[in-house]
């Protein structure tokens, strides 16, 4: 039976021609087509069938992977989400370390995920790995220091977003656990069976790792695994804390250095610019270890937007500067200051918008993405829908959540992404900078270590709608990585594809070029155990999984094509929106030995507890969002 040659749609909604499937580009519009690989969860086609458009849509390169030839159009679903796929909705916030349902394959139950970009042949468009991607055991051997601690680092972060959902047995199975860009990415979830994953079952599998460890860092992960096994260890912050310190030692034979350019334009359809950027200067601006880079986009009534977001990026600015050593506090320390500092920001919006009566569609507000540096760790913060995207040789991912009414839906676990972008209003805002007082905001924030060059791309919306940077990373991003485009030249020709291509709103971009090279002062660095036990012995006080969960707030910023404005809505239940949890108090045990001994200071210690009760339930709301991204 002979089948017709398939063929890929253009990745433009503007065009949608359809184009030989090697095809880099479209042959009417020049737009790069995107190859967007998915992987079922189950073998669903007959062996015949490889090679071969499955469900008139599909191009099946194997059993298991499949080639979307249509990117534009909405992937099959069911009307009702099975239990096994809800749980890739609820983990929503994880990715992209958790894969995104993307769909059903037509006339089966096989679910298919999606990964963002996996490695594929730039010319060819075909996959590099024949396994979708590498697996961490194919990896593991030839991998330098950093990275080996960098993947136990970010599997550890993911141990209790998974544990909570009953998957953590994910973490424990080789086979899924795979390595894209210098991201952990995960090729399913596994079901927790009767026996509940334990540390003791982790540090089983780290144990055998620990035998092809770099020898500079081999001891500590061999003691780190034996004390998993025999339970010394047992929680997901005294993992994290001993890896971070390990990774903060090694990176000394490496050279950190940042530079950063940015641009803002008002775009050809727009009168004025409400977005604002920092660094804009003219020439680029370099860094050793440290570097800021600020986007907004302003929202909210004539004049409005323009003001929220230069006075957010004004305060932010003064603030961060103020943290001149970052030497001085933990990264969980930083994480505090920065959701302080943009809850500070938000205020000062916010009391501007009350001081001058400005009510509904005139309350003047921005969205925010930020990345703030310090040596091998890169800090994210954002609200709204602004952008990050993290790039690499082989791979862009977009590192942020949109704060809108579709990502919502997702993570209450009601509809998959692709489904909720078709109802009304999917990309209203659900929280945006100065719209309402800070109680109400939840900053999203997040913390990655850097083991090798990327980019980290700041964007508003007039760059990420419609897929452009997933379009067009390979020719305009990643030729900054190969040495083959400068930075400035790199956000220029950015500016002008967007206004280009997309055109209907302002348009914003920063981008960070991180560079790691060989340290010139230290030539190699050995790590034993001994080098980073003590901190399990330190307080824990502002642990990365020390988080707490709140609702969202009980509103929604609503964007037209000229104005985004807040309107009601009904409270929602609890999704793991990020909010830090406070300090744990330090004369906790003291009091209740005291109760034991004299009833006036009995009393006086309930008094006291009764005081700190709602600490004690913020502690308790352990946020799987922020535990995964801090």
């Amino acid at each position: 039976m002979s089948h017709p040659e398939p063929r890929i749609q253009c990745s433009s909604p503007h065009c949608a021609v359809s184009n030989l499937l090697e095809a880099r580009i479209c042959e009417r519009c020049g737009t790069p087509t995107i190859k967007r690989y998915l992987w079922s969860n189950q073998i669903a086609i007959a062996p015949e069938q490889q090679q071969t458009l499955v469900s008139g849509r599909y191009f099946a390169v194997s059993e298991r992977i499949f080639l979307d030839t249509q990117p534009n159009q909405p992937p099959a679903s069911s009307e009702e989400v099975p239990p096994e796929i809800v749980v890739y909705l609820q983990l929503f916030a994880c990715y992209p370390h958790i894969p995104q349902a993307y769909g059903l394959l037509d006339a089966t139950n096989a679910w298919l995920f999606d990964y963002g970009t996996v490695p594929i042949d730039a010319s060819t468009g075909k996959l590099v790995t024949p396994q979708l991607i590498p697996q961490i055991k194919d990896l593991w051997i030839e991998a330098t220091p950093l990275q080996q601690l960098n993947w136990l680092w970010q599997i550890a972060k993911l141990w209790n977003p998974l544990l909570s959902k009953n998957v953590a047995s994910t973490l424990l199975n080789p086979d899924l656990i795979r390595i894209n860009g210098q991201l952990v990415q995960l090729l399913q979830l596994q079901p927790d069976d009767e026996h509940q994953p334990s540390f003791r079952d982790l540090g089983d599998l780290w144990s055998r790792w620990a035998e092809n460890a770099h020898p500079s860092i081999q001891d500590v992960i061999d003691q780190l695994a034996a004390r998993l096994e025999t339970g010394i260890i047992d929680q997901a912050s005294q993992v994290i804390a001993v890896l971070d310190r390990a990774i903060n030692l090694s990176r000394k034979a490496k050279q950190y250095s940042y530079h950063i350019y940015a641009l803002s334009d008002s775009g050809p359809s727009r009168t004025n610019n409400e977005d604002a950027a920092y660094p804009v200067h003219p020439d680029e601006i370099s860094g050793s270890e440290n570097a800021l880079a600020i986007v907004c986009d302003g929202v909210g009534g004539h004049d409005g937007g323009e003001i929220a977001s230069e006075e957010t990026i004004k305060y932010l600015r003064s603030k961060i500067a103020k943290l001149s050593s970052a030497e001085q506090y933990s990264s969980s320390e930083m994480l505090g200051k920065l959701a302080e500092y943009i809850n500070g920001a938000n205020d000062i919006i916010s009391k501007r918008n009350d001081s001058e009566q400005r009510q509904e569609r005139q309350r003047m507000g921005t969205t925010l993405v930020m990345a703030l540096s310090y040596a091998q760790e890169m800090f994210l913060a954002h609200v709204g829908d602004s952008r990050i995207y993290w790039i690499t040789p082989n791979s862009c991912h977009q590192m942020t959540v949109d704060d809108d009414l579709a990502s919502r839906e997702v993570r209450l676990g009601y509809a998959l992404y692709r489904d909720s972008l078709q109802y009304p209003s999917a990309g209203a805002l659900i929280q945006a900078i100065g719209m309402r007082d800070s109680a109400a905001l939840h900053p999203n924030l997040q913390r990655y270590m850097i083991d090798d060059d990327c980019i980290f791309l700041l964007c508003t919306d007039g760059l990420s709608d419609f897929d452009r940077v997933e379009q067009q990373w390979r020719d305009h991003v990643l030729p900054v990585l190969e040495g083959k485009q400068d930075l400035a030249n790199a956000v220029k020709d950015l500016i002008t594809l967007a206004n280009e291509k997309n055109g209907h709103d302002n348009v914003t971009i920063a981008l960070v070029h991180c560079k790691v090279q060989p340290s010139t002062k230290v030539s190699d660095v050995s790590v034993s155990w001994s080098d980073v036990e003590f901190v399990l012995n330190e307080s824990t006080l502002w642990s990365d999984t020390n988080m707490a969960d709140s609702v969202l707030p009980d509103s929604t910023t609503v964007e037209s094509a000229s104005t985004k404005t807040e309107i009601p809505q009904p409270q929602i239940e609890q999704i793991g929106e990020p909010l830090l949890a406070k300090k744990q108090p330090k004369w906790r045990k003291p009091l209740i030995l005291l109760l034991l001994v004299s009833t006036i200071v009995g009393l006086l210690a309930y008094y006291l507890l009764q005081g700190n009760t709602k600490d004690q339930d913020n502690r308790q709301l352990e946020g799987q969002d922020t535990e995964i991204n801090q």
